[in-house]
């Protein structure tokens, strides 16, 4: 919630906007920012279009692959190793 519209001056109330995106958000109409308890944040349009983005590890995995374990190369079996 923004300080002007009775929103605290806390670590929880933060969103942090590059310079464009803090413009949009302070001065542009019909922009809506809402920062989630988890740190999503969703960015609405005035067109209505809804984008998000989540913090590191909360992202979603279906999107964003897990890597390969350290030291394992893709496309290698699983397995312990043959002997």
């Amino acid at each position: 919630m923004p300080h002007d519209c009775g929103g605290r001056t806390s670590c929880d109330n933060l969103c942090c906007l590059c310079r464009t995106h803090h413009r949009l958000k302070t001065f542009a109409r019909g922009w809506r920012f809402d920062l989630l308890p988890d740190g999503t944040l969703r960015v609405t349009t005035p067109s209505g279009i809804t984008p998000t983005t989540r913090p590191p590890g909360l992202r979603d995995l279906d999107v964003l692959p897990a890597l390969p374990a350290p030291g394992r190369r893709p496309g290698a079996p699983v397995g312990p190793p043959p002997f």
